[in-house]
């Protein structure tokens, strides 16, 4: 069975879907969160969103911002593997592979070769694109 060629959508299509997720993901009274865990499900850190936690950018995507630029604090030492995006009622937004900025993850991690974090230190949310 093969599949089915994508759907090619318009411009203001795209545009109308990324302004209902950044709606969705802002929609709980507290910030949105990404939580990083490794390939046992262990949580490693809890990243916080800004407050929209976001922006949509003229190149036709949402650019993620983590409210703190210094980064949050690593609760366990592990090797990030999956990204949870929730909304800050805890509804889920997505879930994505974790890589660093030169990986093709859906969530990145900047300053690092590779995910391993270390407790104690500080994650930071590299360039993380939503389309």
């Amino acid at each position: 069975m093969s599949e089915a060629p994508e759907l090619e959508i318009s411009a203001a299509h795209a545009l109308a879907r990324l302004q209902a997720t950044l709606a969705f993901a802002d929609s709980g009274t507290e910030p949105a969160t990404i939580k990083l865990y490794d390939a046992n499900e262990l949580l490693l850190v809890t990243l916080t969103l800004t407050k929209p936690c976001g922006q949509i950018t003229e190149g036709g995507y949402l650019l993620l911002t983590q409210a703190n630029g210094g980064g949050d604090m690593i609760l366990a030492s592990g090797q990030a593997a999956t990204g949870v995006w929730s909304t800050g009622d805890g509804q889920l937004i997505g879930r994505g592979m974790v890589t660093d900025e030169a990986g093709q993850g859906h969530f990145k991690l900047l300053g690092s070769t590779g995910t391993q974090l270390y407790a104690g230190g500080k994650a930071i949310l590299g360039e993380t694109r939503i389309y």
